[in-house]
């Protein structure tokens, strides 16, 4: 889960014609439906972030910040709540 915690982002490109079509497309988490709005924030600064620059490099985590000047601290406040939601899921089994 923590992989592809956050959704996915794909590109399908497609002939139609003399004509190539690129779809590019975002897909979010249905667990994040209930996220507090900073978490969702990150999510909305991340997930576009990928549009531009594939990786998580340095280059990634500029632009992020340059959208969102809190992305670091809302990314370091979505991976403390994802292990504590895992272990209170687990508590409730």
């Amino acid at each position: 889960m923590l992989q592809q915690a956050l959704g996915t982002h794909t590109t399908v490109s497609r002939v139609q014609g003399a004509n190539l079509k690129v779809k590019r497309e975002i897909r979010v988490v249905s667990l994040f439906k209930e996220a507090a709005p900073e978490l969702l924030k990150m999510i909305v600064v991340h997930e576009p972030a990928h549009l531009k620059v594939r990786g998580h490099d340095k280059a990634f985590h500029q632009l992020c910040a340059h959208m969102e000047p809190d992305y670091h601290q809302y990314e370091f406040d979505l991976r403390l709540h994802l292990p504590q939601r895992d272990i209170e899921a687990g508590a409730k089994r």
